[in-house]
């Protein structure tokens, strides 16, 4: 267990304070991972800010000051202690002036082993690593140690020895986001009324090499230079105009009907406006975040919005991902039901016990366990995270997506929580 007097500070936070919700995720799940390996407490950046292009969709987000979200709107700090000990900064705050000049700047390259090794707490209270570059890189390149604290969760969520422990995701898979967060999600599911499917539509940053005002309004937000040079790459524009043509509202039909049953419950998740979809509507049973004004009341800002439809994709019977790269993202965020996914590989039907962690070791509690999926920290890894299907990580839909002889059967209990 950290000792609360024993501090780590990362440091700065400028580059990846402005950038999208899953890169902070990433950056900061790369310092807990460092602060439980170390036994320190981690000082937290006080807020999260969204990159301007962010706030767009969300009508509560051009509220004053909704640019910044503090960390306790967006996390569960508590129960995130239980895990790895944090504190918010400054660390001016946190911690004497005598203590702050004696600080340990921790040489750039040095591995949490030899922070470990060379500064423990004993000798040095406050340790300071200084990051030059976004902070999830530290994980990336294996100086930061992220396997421990895979390891412990994974325990308290019993998933066998064997199970994947990918980088930077312990705060991607939703298992510390806000009670306030967790509720609108359960809300919004209690609202679908029963199985559904999710689609992940990401159009307007993955368009923007064919659409140079819109660089330049990406640009201006970020305080860059407001001229771009018009795509002249053929390769390029071609790509952006597929792109552009398999996620309008007919190639969002042809993909989604390879996949799931007509008149399916679709939730979509997207920074377009639902009536661009409503070509669907007589395919299939479509869901928005504009649907559920009363669920989502208490949410903010896009970066909360974001964070709910997330766990509304975790909790579904099947889910679909814009780009096919980013499907193994997906999947390594739900590593919480790793267990399931070994049992589903190997054929035997889900055993029913829970793991003996369940009582909320190290701030992970598994509430439930079917064949259906799990529910772990009052969030449900549904059949979306086990083997996502009919056709897993194929289902997405830029490339050209493709049947795999199978359709979904309806069948799946998601939505329970």
């Amino acid at each position: 267990m950290a000792d609360s007097s024993c501090l780590l500070e990362w440091h700065p936070y400028a580059k990846d304070r402005t950038m999208g919700l899953n890169h902070q995720l990433a950056s900061l799940s790369c310092a807990l991972a460092e602060a439980h390996h170390l036994g320190r407490t981690l000082v937290l950046p006080p807020s999260m800010c969204l990159f301007g292009l962010h706030t767009e969709r969300w009508s509560g987000s051009d509220a004053p000051g909704g640019r910044c979200v503090p960390m306790g709107d967006l996390f569960d700090l508590e129960l995130l202690s239980r895990l790895v000990p944090v504190v918010l900064g400054p660390i001016e705050n946190r911690t004497s002036p005598q203590q702050l000049r004696g600080a340990v700047d921790v040489r750039r390259g040095l591995k949490s082993a030899e922070v470990a090794s060379q500064h423990p707490c004993a000798r040095a209270p406050v340790v300071r690593r200084r990051v030059d570059n976004f902070w999830f890189t530290m994980c990336s390149k294996r100086i930061a140690d992220s396997d421990s604290i895979m390891g412990a969760l994974h325990a308290a969520l019993g998933s066998p020895p064997s199970a994947k422990r990918p980088l930077n995701v312990l705060l991607r898979s939703g298992l510390f986001y806000s009670q306030r967060i967790k509720r609108a999600v359960r809300a919004v599911q209690r609202s679908i009324g029963g199985e559904y499917y999710s689609v992940h539509v990401r159009r307007s940053d993955k368009l923007t090499a064919c659409d140079v005002r819109q660089q330049q309004a990406e640009q201006r937000s970020r305080g860059q230079l407001d001229y771009v040079e018009p795509p002249k790459d053929v390769k390029v524009v071609g790509e952006c105009k597929v792109r552009d043509q398999l996620t309008r509202p007919e190639g969002l039909r042809h993909a989604l009907s390879l996949w799931f049953p007509e008149q399916s419950r679709v939730y979509i998740g997207s920074t377009e406006r639902p009536d661009f979809f409503a070509p669907l509507r007589s395919s299939f049973r479509l869901y928005f975040a504009e649907d559920f004004g009363r669920a989502l009341a208490n949410v903010s800002n896009n970066y909360e919005l974001y964070a709910v439809e997330t766990l509304l994709f975790f909790g579904s019977s099947g889910t679909v991902e814009t780009l096919g790269y980013a499907a193994s993202w997906v999947q390594d965020a739900c590593f919480p039901a790793a267990r399931l996914r070994a049992e589903s590989r190997s054929g035997r039907r889900a055993a029913r016990m829970l793991p003996r962690h369940a009582n909320g070791s190290g701030g992970v509690r598994v509430e439930c366990v079917d064949r259906f999926g799990l529910v772990a920290n009052g969030v449900r890894y549904g059949p979306a995270c086990v083997d996502n299907p009919p056709c897993g990580k194929a289902m997405s839909l830029v490339p050209q997506p493709q049947g795999c002889g199978r359709m979904a059967s309806g069948s799946r209990a998601a939505g329970r929580a």
